[in-house]
């Protein structure tokens, strides 16, 4: 099983059912505005409300754990095509970073995806350092899709991996000040900013998981195709 992934979509949020019912003068009562405000906000939070074209078009494999493999051409069968080929750079714009490094961070990224919560970060194409890859990054431990949050920005370099003091927020980036906020894997730095259950899993994750999502990311490559 470790060996297999999923696409993980929420089931669909229930429609009230709408029933007809007798016009009568009686003003029927409101509920305050911050109930109103509360449940339209919590609708909005669906993915299904925010993207409903791709969930009736990923619906069909959703949650069905299968080989990567088999995934990567269940995903091009149904038009989900986000795996650029050998020569893609070519013909799309890309992020120029190193091929090596690049390499190596995906392989940093799948050691702690077990605890981690990664997402796109503007300031990856704002430096303009091949030798420097930026993330937002954040402890993940539940089994569920993480909130939209403004995580905080964490750089791979050739020799090093450290959180940097900037967000995607933040007006203007500005790396870590001191040598202490770097270590030399990933691993090292989650052990030291994370919570012990967090390093306890990374401990206990399986190699196959490990490798399975490392050639995910290399299959994608979100780091210069995004």
């Amino acid at each position: 099983m470790y060996d297999k992934v999923a696409v993980f979509l929420p089931p669909r949020p229930v429609e009230p059912i709408v029933t007809e019912e007798k016009t009568t003068k009686t003003k029927t009562p409101q509920p305050p505005p911050s109930a109103l405000s509360k449940t339209g906000s919590d609708v909005d939070e669906h993915p299904f409300k925010r993207d409903p074209a791709f969930y009736i078009v990923a619906e069909p494999i959703a949650n069905k754990f299968m080989p990567l493999e088999q995934l990567i051409e269940q995903l091009k069968f149904l038009g989900l095509n986000v795996f650029p080929e050998s020569d893609s750079d070519s013909y799309v714009s890309v992020i120029n970073k190193n091929h090596k490094l690049e390499w190596w961070v995906y392989q940093q990224m799948a050691i702690v995806s077990c605890c981690t919560a990664f997402s796109y970060s503007h300031w990856n194409a704002f430096v303009n350092d091949e030798m420097k890859m930026v993330v937002g990054c954040k402890e993940h431990l539940q089994d569920s899709p993480p909130m939209d949050e403004d995580m905080r920005c964490i750089i791979f370099t050739s020799e090093l991996v450290g959180f940097t003091d900037v967000s995607e927020s933040s007006a203007e980036f500005i790396e870590a000040s001191t040598f202490s906020d770097y270590h030399a894997e990933s691993f090292h730095l989650t052990r030291e900013q994370f919570s012990p259950e967090a390093h306890s899993r990374t401990m206990d994750t399986s190699p196959l998981f490990t490798e399975t999502m490392n050639k995910l990311l290399m299959s994608i490559k979100p780091l210069t195709f995004a």
